[in-house]
């Protein structure tokens, strides 16, 4: 791993105070001996209309996973998640992150695990680096016991033009059905402040892991078969 890295999050007191609290808290309730992660982990990301959804099954395929990804939309809306924000309380990374990880300790996903939609913030980057560092120790120090771990970056792409455009299709064609359309999918301006967003406080982050782990680029503009050949092609050489 790079260095740089790694003596960037040592002299970021929250980020180590956070994950420190977290991890602490795993052992008090699962054990120490329990928090066994996937031997390899696919983090999916990707800007707003880049096709995640869409190409998940093709991503899992490539990959060889058995397991369904851990989406982290629908961990969000887990009762324990939902508990939290009734009682008036904010979902902020500390929960986020108590949720994944608890997730990733069990025994379907050992072998190999896509978590679609994390990381997404710097604190949530400067954890899961953090993460790496404290899983390679334990295998360093019990090899028989810990798998040494893979984290691999994978970013489904978009411009911000391509982006609002296929946010407001969809939009289109959510409302050609009768369907639910969430706010930002019908409103130009707010698809724009969403592509922004995740710009700024997801995609900068991210590409600080591409001297810290493989990191996978996936161009995805084209059909949905030229991207999934792409996708193939690409995970078939990692």
């Amino acid at each position: 791993m790079n260095e740089k890295f790694d003596a960037a999050d040592e002299r970021n007191p929250e980020a180590v105070a956070l994950f420190g609290a977290i991890w602490e808290g795993l052992e008090k309730e699962l054990g120490a001996d329990a928090l066994k992660f996937p031997k390899e982990i696919f983090w999916l990301n990707g800007a707003p209309g880049a096709g995640k959804g869409t190409q998940t099954g093709t991503i899992l395929e490539a990959l060889g996973y058995a397991a369904e990804p851990v989406v982290m939309s629908d961990l969000l809306q887990t009762p324990e998640m939902r508990a939290i924000k009734a009682a008036g309380g904010l979902v902020g990374d500390k929960e986020v992150i108590s949720l994944l990880f608890r997730r990733l300790v069990r025994p379907e996903y050992r072998d190999g695990v896509l978590v679609d939609g994390f990381p997404r913030t710097a604190g949530q980057v400067a954890c899961l680096k953090l993460l790496k560092k404290k899983l390679d120790a334990l295998h360093a120090a019990a090899p028989e016991k810990f798998a040494k771990p893979s984290f691999n970056i994978l970013m489904l792409f978009v411009t911000e033009h391509e982006s609002v455009e296929r946010q407001l299709k969809r939009g289109r064609e959510m409302q050609a059905k009768g369907l639910p359309v969430r706010e930002t999918d019908v409103d130009p301006e707010k698809t724009r402040t969403r592509y922004r967003v995740f710009a700024e406080q997801t995609l900068r982050p991210l590409e600080s892991l591409k001297g810290a782990f493989p990191y996978f680029h996936i161009d995805s503009v084209g059909t949905i078969e030229e991207i999934s050949a792409f996708i193939r092609r690409t995970l078939s050489a990692r």
